[in-house]
């Protein structure tokens, strides 16, 4: 997933990058299922940066039970000289009340170890290898916001994966890059959420990804969309960028299908369609309330019709940039917005060889992404 923090520092840096209409050359080695290759703790490392613009995400969302769902990220970014790492917390619940915490960590506050991989900011941390991962967050009571902590155990139903054997290049076979890693792709999660000192048990499911780029968030895309829909027996996720105009609007993409423990299939060949545009209020953003999916290859057949049940926050990533630099971002961006939504998906997978003909339901989040 993009990093709020990044796409912020790209509405700072956009005026600076002149690029001409070129090409976007997708994850090496083309998406495939590779259910059983998994990936490595080492693959999980933070990169070094290597340009004048780099960033790194490690991003673990969540869905419960009653429909309350999450994000935290880890992230990191750098233009030249300037440097942030931080973590950002939202927590949306029930889809009735969204809390939002951000903080920054100075570079001594911030480590990494690799066996087994550990990432430490401040008093946060995520830590943990395949089978298990476990994330903790604390944000003190402070500038009339609660205290909110969390505790989450990620016990993962399948290994690792990646779409490709390598990052996507933009407008050139060695150009800027953006790779990404799926740490996991579908977990039974358990744990506490603590807001103003109530804490609570919950229960449902987990993601999440690694994500590591030299090439703007702004140059990479115009639009994304994500989805992490789960039941007890089947979860389908997918991630779909879509490029500015000076690359042909060509899709970054990927959808993943798992059922019970097993990664079934994964392809960048498939098809969706919008419908039913509301308009988010703050920058009058329009973006879809129903989305159809489709797959339709040899042995696989995919259909989803993907209804957003409740408007649960947009984050205006503007929001992110120093308001005494403002002025001068907002004259070459608009600004990203995250719009996100609960969802609810009706889905019918048809898999011959493997006798699959299942119609079913699932929840989860989303997300709508719009960049200008």
């Amino acid at each position: 997933m993009l990093a709020i923090a990044a796409l912020a520092i790209a509405a700072l840096a956009v005026a600076a990058a002149a690029w001409a209409a070129g090409q976007v050359y997708n994850f090496k080695g083309g998406v495939r299922t590779r259910a059983d290759q998994g990936i490595t703790k080492q693959q999980l490392k933070p990169m070094t940066p290597d340009s004048g613009f780099f960033s790194w995400t490690y991003t673990f969302m969540f869905y419960l039970d009653d429909d309350s769902s999450g994000m935290i990220q880890f992230t990191y970014w750098k233009y030249y000289v300037m440097e942030t790492r931080g973590l950002y917390f939202a927590f949306n619940d029930k889809g009735d009340h969204l809390y939002l915490r951000k903080g920054l960590a100075d570079a001594d506050e911030t480590s990494y170890s690799g066996d087994p991989p550990e990432m430490k900011m401040g008093p946060h941390y995520w830590k943990g290898f395949y089978p298990d991962f476990y994330v903790h967050q604390d944000f003190p009571a402070e500038d009339g916001q609660p205290q909110m902590m969390t505790d989450l155990h990620f016990h993962c139903r399948t290994p690792g994966w990646r779409p490709g054997e390598g990052p996507v290049h933009y407008g050139a076979p060695d150009g800027d890059w953006y790779d990404l890693i799926v740490m996991i792709p579908w977990a039974d999660l358990d744990g506490t959420v603590t807001i103003d000192g109530k804490t609570r048990k919950v229960k449902g499911f987990g993601y999440s990804d690694h994500n590591s780029q030299t090439v703007f968030p702004t140059t990479q895309c115009d639009e994304l969309m994500a989805l992490r829909s789960f039941n007890d027996d089947y979860s389908i996720n997918f991630l779909d960028y879509i490029a500015p105009e000076k690359f042909g609007r060509e899709r970054s993409t990927w959808i993943l299908i798992m059922k019970d423990h097993e990664i079934l299939y994964a392809t960048d060949k498939w098809e969706r369609q919008m419908f039913d545009f509301k308009v988010e209020p703050r920058r009058g953003y329009k973006y879809p309330t129903r989305v159809t999916v489709k797959i339709d290859q040899p042995g696989v057949k995919l259909t989803g019709e993907i209804k957003g049940v409740k408007f649960i926050g947009a984050v205006d990533a503007m929001d992110e940039v120093p308001a005494f630099v403002r002025p001068v971002a907002e004259k070459f961006v608009t600004a990203p917005v995250f719009i996100r939504q609960n969802a609810v998906v009706q889905w019918r997978l048809t898999m011959p060889d493997q006798s699959i003909d299942d119609t079913f339901t699932a929840k989860g989040v989303y997300e709508t992404t719009i960049v200008k």
